[in-house]
């Protein structure tokens, strides 16, 4: 009993010292900046941002720090070491593949790049060149024991279910898409990043005389590891701090964003257990090997593309109806919401009159004065609701607010989310985004031509 307690003060003292590590304050820079990216893209679009950067960082933090503890008491109990799980090879290649694509800041594509690569380097690379394994980078990568990196892979995938579920739809930013038959609708991005203070182990061989430390049971450790100490010497294990991220990025288009990141929760956790399942028959059964360390790239990359497949295949939630103009979200703290309205509630008439579309609605509102009855309907009930405006329009404006509208588009969505209403789009509006197909050599792309750009100016001077 006494040396649990030993063990899980030595681990809770570990866990407090990651936060502090210079790995994990790149981590949350890392998760600033994308969601400062995203806001970005808010203002843009609706002249104010819709989500806080400083209280998603909190939110992700505090649920990073609980999915990181659950991680590290797990991989402290099947006593697998960084030498195992190969994370120092892990992360460059996970930085690397952040630069192709954000979405591809997961260690099912970094984590699969690696194992390949030791593979690779066994069977192949070695016999070919044998001397090499004397290098120390390739003697380390070597190191890696195939079957606790697939744990690892299949550990944290089954934690990033569990914050999808918990936390995913939280900070949801709605967009207008232009869909491929040329109609906008309205939907919700949905991107979180989780900074994953961890524990992990660190193996050394040393002489028997100088063990020193807790004694660990004998059933400890369930993965063995791949080192093997000679005659008079044993293995010893370290608690060290490390750090990791996890990152989800999806769109809700024929679901709410609650919908949706349930159900691609549940098909993440199905993924981490077969993973888990065949990581841990890896072990004892060779031949898994090869088939777990192509289903953790692959079976996620699957897991995606069947996703959107599948939200794609139904009628988009939020498109213009036949009749009344329906909210996608209300923004707190605005006119819209001191009025009482709602997301998904339909707005049919304003001050008595019918409106059709967005633009009719705004135009509607604007030309009416300080107080602006709303009606129509919620979850297929009648309501009528009392829309106290900041501002009037002004009296000696010559053109109509119709024709200011028509003319520039953005002003008209700014206007909107001041008020806090955040309408399904028109199906032509101007305003919208488009879903570009990857470019894995974009960002390489970008840099060489501003590299030429630079050049040419350079020759042009002299």
């Amino acid at each position: 009993m006494q040396s649990f307690l030993e063990i899980g003060q030595i681990f809770m003292t570990t866990f407090a010292l990651s936060m502090f590590m210079p790995i994990f304050w790149i981590v949350l820079f890392l998760v600033f900046m994308q969601y400062r990216r995203l806001v970005a893209t808010e203002e843009k679009l609706f002249g104010r941002s819709i989500n806080n950067v400083g209280a998603q960082m909190l939110f992700s933090l505090a649920l990073g720090a609980a999915g990181g503890f659950i991680a590290s008491t797990v991989l402290i109990f099947m006593g697998l070491s960084l030498e195992q799980i190969g994370l120092y090879f892990i992360w460059p290649v996970a930085l690397l593949l952040l630069l192709v694509n954000p979405r591809y800041l997961c260690f099912s594509y970094a984590g699969g790049i690696v194992a390949a690569a030791v593979l690779l380097g066994r069977y192949l690379l070695i016999p070919l060149f044998p001397g090499l394994e004397q290098h120390f980078i390739i003697e380390s990568l070597l190191r890696i024991h195939i079957p606790a990196l697939l744990v690892l892979i299949g550990l944290l995938h089954l934690i990033e279910a569990l914050l999808i579920y918990f936390g995913g739809h939280r900070g949801s930013s709605p967009i207008y898409l232009k869909k491929n038959d040329g109609k906008v609708v309205g939907a919700f991005t949905l991107q979180r990043f989780w900074p994953l203070p961890l524990v992990a182990l660190l193996v050394t061989i040393v002489a028997q005389a100088e063990i020193s430390g807790v004694n660990m049971p004998g059933w400890w450790p369930i993965l063995e590891p791949t080192l093997q100490p000679g005659e008079g010497m044993s293995l010893q294990y370290m608690i060290i701090p490390v750090a990791a991220g996890l990152g989800y990025a999806d769109m809700a288009l024929s679901s709410t964003p609650r919908e949706r990141t349930a159900f691609s929760a549940r098909w993440l956790a199905v993924y981490s257990v077969i993973l888990l399942v065949v990581a841990v028959g890896s072990e004892y059964l060779s031949w898994l090997v090869l088939p777990g360390v192509l289903f953790a790239p692959l079976g996620h990359e699957l897991l995606i593309i069947l996703g959107k497949k599948e939200e794609a295949s139904r009628p988009p939630r939020f498109s213009m109806p036949e009749q009344g103009v329906p909210l996608m979200m209300v923004l707190p703290g605005t006119p819209a919401a001191e009025a009482g309205l709602l997301g998904d509630d339909l707005i049919l008439r304003v001050n008595g009159e019918e409106v059709s579309d967005n633009r009719e609605l705004l135009e509607k509102i604007e030309e009416s004065y300080f107080m602006v009855l709303l009606e129509g309907t919620r979850e297929g009930q009648p309501f009528s609701k009392v829309l106290k405006k900041n501002a009037a329009p002004r009296a000696n404006e010559q053109e109509s607010f119709r024709a200011r509208l028509d003319a520039r588009s953005s002003p008209m969505l700014h206007r909107s989310a001041a008020l806090g209403l955040i309408t399904v789009p028109a199906p032509d509006s101007p305003v919208y985004m488009e879903v570009r197909k990857p470019d894995p050599l974009g960002w390489f792309r970008r840099l060489k031509e501003k590299l030429t750009k630079k050049g040419k100016a350079g020759k042009s001077a002299w």
